[in-house]
Formats: C-alpha cells, structure tokens, sequence
C-alpha cells in the first residue's frame, strides 16, 4: 500500500505529537492524575488537526486521510511517547 503525501505528513505530524505530549507531560503541565492519560492527547490532536486540516483544503474532513495512515499515526505517535516517557503512564 503507498500513502498519498498528505497521509505521509500525517503520518509524520502523530510522531511529533507523542513527542510534544511526552515534553508537555515532563515539563509538569499535565498532572499525573489528569482526566486524560496523555496517549488520549495524542489521539485528540491527530483528530483536530485532520478535521482542521480537511477544512482549511476545502475538502470533506474525512476523505484526506485514510483508514490505514490514521491508525498508523496514532500508533507512531503514541510508539514515540512511550519511548519518551518510558512508558504510557
């Protein structure tokens, strides 16, 4: 399967997200105890930013990115959090 150049990108934004949820959760932001354990943020921001990104081209939010780059995002991004934070917390 090949990924178009925006679910590339897509792909490439969910690894930096675990990366910024992981120094966001480090730097004391995010409490321990909060409502959301931080892989939650990371599915959140992926949503948000293909939502905001599918408006902003003119196009239906759900048709950018497919199925399969989705959940390979997510799995990056929190892969990349758990790396950082040395586990999920």
């Amino acid at each position: 399967m090949r990924f178009t150049r925006a679910e590339l990108v897509f792909v490439a934004f969910g690894a930096a997200l675990g990366a910024i949820v992981s120094a966001v959760f480090k730097a004391g932001w995010i409490a321990p105890s909060a409502t959301f354990p931080p892989f939650i943020l990371v599915l959140l921001g992926l949503g948000l930013s293909e939502i905001a990104a599918g408006l902003a081209l003119g196009r239906t939010p759900g048709s950018l990115i497919g199925m399969p780059a989705r959940m390979l995002a997510f799995l990056i991004g929190v892969g990349v959090l758990a790396l950082l934070m040395g586990g999920l917390a």
